[in-house]
């Protein structure tokens, strides 16, 4: 099993919050004033558990568990709190300013950093986590809403940040699909997309990164209009997430649990990968791509 120590702080407050949740309003015993009754406390209580306000007690939380008729779970729910409670800092909160990253990119960096595999579609852009720095740059000022100096900036060390997992020891699996036209469109200068191009076909190099391209003449896979992660979590440390999509829209990220959600992108996913090349016929047009680009400049 995979010590929990190493699950980001975010991800664990999150499973633990929302797991709580998710048990309390699938029970028969989903009120939470019966609830708050059986602890001894306010029914806001409950509400504070259940959005990590505060943490319960592992008495407390030992009775809300049996009434959720999960009594059996205590062990997990415990180690779960308990890590929340140690509140080892995520490697953002060091590096910068309060309010920075908003929550909903601080999840998302948690689950990558906490991920056995990440799985990646793209029609429009390089995925951040294969991103160079001029490339981000150029991309983050397209489509931030308002892109001031400072907040490209942030956002550029957030990248950089995330991406150290692919360094690690242990790196997740890295599955990715590329719209072919992500190839041919240049983004900021031949120069920078060169450069940008060259990281790829280096990357398809690596034992855990598979690349594939989908050809412009194979069409878009049905429904797969827009980009998504998804991320897969060690199932025997996070048990009611392990599974994680994020989407992202021009003024926020959105993440998706949902049984049905989660399958329709499953499905979008293994549509765009049957379509795509193989992965040597993907390396070979990527290597195509970056020497006629580097030839220009």
């Amino acid at each position: 099993m995979r010590p929990l120590i190493e699950v980001s702080h975010v991800v664990a407050e999150w499973a633990f919050t929302q797991g709580l949740k998710k048990l309390r309003e699938a029970s028969d015993n989903s009120n939470q004033s019966e609830i708050a009754r059986r602890i001894g406390k306010s029914r806001a209580a409950i509400g504070h558990y259940e959005t990590g306000r505060y943490l319960p007690s592992h008495e407390s939380l030992d009775i809300m568990l049996d009434a959720y008729g999960h009594g059996e779970r205590a062990g997990y729910y415990r180690a779960l709190r308990d890590r929340v409670e140690t509140h080892a800092p995520d490697w953002w909160e060091d590096e910068f300013a309060d309010g920075f990253p908003p929550w909903s990119l601080a999840l998302l960096a948690g689950l990558e950093h906490s991920a056995v595999r990440i799985r990646m579609y793209d029609p429009h852009a390089v995925p951040e986590l294969f991103r160079t720095r001029p490339y981000a740059e150029r991309v983050l000022r397209a489509e931030l809403p308002t892109p001031r100096a400072g907040d490209v900036a942030d956002h550029v060390r957030m990248v950089r940040g995330r991406q150290a997992v692919l360094d690690r020891a242990a790196p997740p699996g890295l599955e990715c699909v590329l719209d072919e036209s992500v190839l041919r469109r240049v983004v900021g200068d031949a120069t920078v997309h060169a450069e940008q191009l060259h990281r790829l076909r280096e990357l398809t190099d690596e034992p855990h990164v598979d690349i594939r391209v989908l050809p412009e003449d194979r069409g878009c896979p049905a429904g797969a209009a827009g980009g998504f992660t998804t991320i897969l979590l060690p199932r025997d440390v996070i048990q009611d997430f392990s599974e994680v999509t994020y989407v992202t829209t021009p003024v926020d990220r959105v993440h998706y649990v949902g049984t049905d959600e989660l399958a329709s992108f499953r499905a979008l996913w293994d549509n765009a990968h049957s379509a795509a090349l193989s992965a040597d016929e993907s390396r070979a047009l990527l290597t195509e791509y970056a020497e006629r680009l580097a030839a220009r400049t």
